[in-house]
């Protein structure tokens, strides 16, 4: 075999050598699943060791506060959607089987820039971006959600986002029919409407508005401030609101001015395994809707202070425990001849779990 035919037997073997040594190049990895499902557990076992109502001193027992069952959609990059299912119990000491109804459903657009859309029951603007910063809604509502100045859904449209590219101010601007997660009844109306200002890490600041026309002659007009601050291991925030309420002509109620002021601390002790917290709320006046309140009814006819401590512990991160304590110190009733409700003391080991 001439020489040059014998080199290039002998280069053809090695490559088929070299070819048969060499893996494969790896199939492209799966397309990410087009849907979700996920759900949320969590309750107390609570003991009301004092309490202005006679009725709900001494109580105690479990209850499961919240069960959320969350279908989420892909449709495409830029449109998704969401139900979300909610059950709960009275809160009030009263028929304590769980309730369903239907939290969310929303259908959501991605478009010029990443502006969004969204259509559908949804959360509303005046304390969704709080309730994420503060981070234990299984501890507690935020000022605004338990104290009943807004609900926390509305059925409306919702649009905003950035403010440019790479910007990390942003906006969005929200009408509703001021119904919860009830059908509109064309007699209700809800403006709201937010701004803020989110970098990657430290300060945060939203100012946000809301107008709510619940009847065709009464209102309520809510102006807030936040402000947080996250750091490796630590996050605290401040907010104030206030709120006029308006009843209207027809109405024998009072025209109402309210004002909350309330501070946070999360710290974690022990990254993913330990945390601890305290947030205090003063609540200027009376609040008009605190004997409907669920799980922590207040009293309607004085201003209050809420303390609110305790500690979490990590089973594993979907799985928590948190002993924790609120206390209502009240302060004296403004109006002549009122007394002084006694404070309200509930003991609370509350249970959590995700997936």
């Amino acid at each position: 075999m001439p020489g040059w035919a014998t080199a290039a037997l002998i280069f053809a073997l090695a490559g088929a050598v070299a070819s048969a040594q060499t893996p494969a190049s790896s199939p492209d990895p799966p397309p990410a699943p087009s849907y979700k499902v996920s759900g949320v557990v969590f309750g107390d076992y609570y003991y009301f060791s004092q309490n202005h109502d006679a009725g709900w001193e001494g109580q105690q027992g479990f209850w499961l506060r919240r069960i959320y069952f969350t279908f989420d959609y892909t449709f495409t990059p830029a449109i998704s959607a969401r139900v979300r299912l909610e059950m709960n119990s009275n809160g009030q000491l009263g028929d304590e089987r769980l309730t369903p109804y239907v939290k969310d459903a929303w259908l959501r657009w991605t478009f010029f820039r990443r502006q969004e859309l969204t259509l559908g029951i949804q959360p509303t603007l005046s304390f969704n971006y709080t309730e994420s910063f503060w981070g234990l809604r299984h501890i507690e509502k935020t000022p605004l959600d338990l104290y009943q100045w807004d609900s926390s859904r509305d059925t409306g449209i919702t649009v905003g986002g950035p403010v440019g590219s790479g910007s990390t101010l942003t906006w969005h601007l929200q009408y509703g029919v001021d119904q919860g997660s009830d059908a509109d009844t064309d007699t209700y109306t809800a403006l709201r409407a937010s701004a803020r200002v989110e970098p990657a890490a430290g300060l945060t600041v939203e100012g946000a508005f809301a107008r709510l026309a619940r009847e065709p002659d009464a209102s309520r007009t809510t102006g807030q401030v936040f402000a947080g601050y996250r750091g490796t291991r630590a996050r605290a925030g401040f907010q104030y609101a206030y709120q006029a309420r308006r009843p209207g002509a027809a109405s024998s109620l009072p025209n109402r001015d309210l004002s909350i002021y309330s501070g946070f601390v999360v710290a974690e002790v022990k990254p993913r395994k330990l945390a601890a917290f305290a947030r205090v709320d003063r609540h200027d006046d009376p609040c008009p809707d605190g004997a409907s309140i669920d799980y922590l009814p207040l009293s309607p006819d004085a201003p209050f202070t809420l303390v609110l401590a305790g500690v979490e512990y990590f089973v594993i991160p979907a799985v928590r425990f948190s002993p924790n304590v609120a206390w209502v110190n009240y302060s004296a009733p403004k109006g002549a001849g009122v007394a002084t409700p006694k404070d309200d003391i509930v003991w609370r080991a509350t249970f959590y779990w995700a997936w």
